[in-house]
């Protein structure tokens, strides 16, 4: 299955910079998404934790683990913290994949697999409480909420009748999401902000390179790539002999890992190459950064993570920061509709295209 190009393409209209403080204070929310028929080697069920805007959270069915992500990886959290996230999503899975196996089983003539999802999560009130979310989504579309202050599952789908009937089967399952939604998620975003406000302005200044390879007709391809930073919006453009000579044709897109990655590809005639230089423009540096041909420059902030994370966790992310802030503007959340072989069209593709923009410095993320 193809690429569901318009709800990558909305990501970069959402990843807009807010500022946060004291009367401001951002959700915790958790982003969970199983498939029913993963390809080889891919997670049936992986999850992404949000702070506001920010990934500090990932988990998936293949490592069993929870991990911090991002600026979050330098928290000072107590010693069973990641093991009480890890508990919590293992249970989760549990949940999601029975439904799916339910799904499965009892639903006859469905045509192609199954993705269910979740939205879980909490902000606080002035006076701390909760302020619960908790939707669920079957195949792109939402069909089930949960009401923790009555502690059911309801939705006019047939499939919420059958997940609904489903969990509240399961030993306390509609008490445990009560408790977690009520009262360990406002604890744990708490928690968050009193040991990690300052996480919430992080910002990783990227690592640059810029190389070339053989094009078309006597020309070449130059390639100048922005990795691992933080916050998304960046300016990149290439100069030739010091003069701007447009931005290039741009790719961008999550990590994984809480930072983000970008490149751009330019056109240029071949013998050309050693005139042009990259340069970027971010929050995280001083002043713009300058790398050359083949020489790659890295920032004098250390660079957290890797540059292409686990693939599912790179769609997670995606669909985490997507899924928050059109829940903020009070639209409808663009759930996302894939099978188990779909993970791998989701990857940022490697082949950028050959055509060349002849304009300034492009910013990314694109906003309007």
């Amino acid at each position: 299955m193809g690429m569901p190009q318009p709800w990558v393409l909305s990501l970069l209209l959402v990843l807009l910079p807010r500022t946060w403080g004291a009367d401001t204070r951002p959700p915790l929310l958790y982003h969970l998404t199983a498939v029913s028929n993963p390809s080889k080697g891919s997670p049936s069920f992986w999850a992404t934790g949000w702070l506001g805007p920010q990934q500090y959270l990932s988990y998936d069915s293949l490592r069993q683990e929870a991990q911090p992500c991002g600026a979050w990886v330098w928290e000072n959290q107590v010693s069973w913290y990641w093991e009480k996230e890890t508990v919590d999503l293992r249970s989760k899975q549990e949940l999601f994949l029975k439904a799916l196996g339910a799904l499965e089983t009892q639903i006859s003539g469905q045509e192609g697999d199954f993705t269910l999802q979740g939205l879980l999560g909490c902000e606080l009130n002035p006076n701390n409480s909760s302020l619960p979310t908790a939707v669920f989504a079957l195949n792109g579309e939402t069909f089930m909420e949960f009401n923790p202050s009555i502690g059911n599952w309801s939705g006019e789908w047939p499939e919420t009748e059958l997940v609904g009937n489903l969990w509240m089967k399961l030993p306390e399952v509609a008490k445990k999401e009560s408790e977690f939604l009520l009262t360990s998620c406002p604890e744990r975003l708490l928690g968050h902000l009193e040991r990690g406000l300052q996480y919430l302005e992080w910002k990783e200044p990227p690592s640059m390179r810029l190389k070339a390879r053989p094009g078309n007709s006597g020309s070449s391809l130059l390639t100048c790539a922005a990795f691992s930073f933080y916050p998304p919006e960046l300016k990149l453009r290439f100069l030739r002999s010091g003069l701007a000579a447009g931005s290039g044709n741009s790719s961008f897109g999550p990590n994984g890992d809480g930072s983000f990655y970008a490149s751009s590809l330019l056109e240029v005639r071949r013998g050309d190459e050693h005139h042009y230089q990259c340069q970027v423009e971010h929050k995280g540096l001083q002043q713009p950064l300058t790398v050359d041909l083949d020489a790659p420059a890295r920032s004098s902030v250390p660079v957290v993570g890797i540059i292409l994370g686990f693939l599912v966790v790179l769609v997670a992310a995606a669909g985490g920061v997507l899924l928050w802030h059109r829940m903020r503007s009070g639209l409808p959340a663009p759930w996302l509709s894939l099978s188990g072989d779909d993970s791998g069209d989701l990857l940022p593709g490697g082949n950028l295209p050959p055509e060349a923009d002849p304009q300034g410095a492009n910013t990314i993320p694109a906003t309007s």
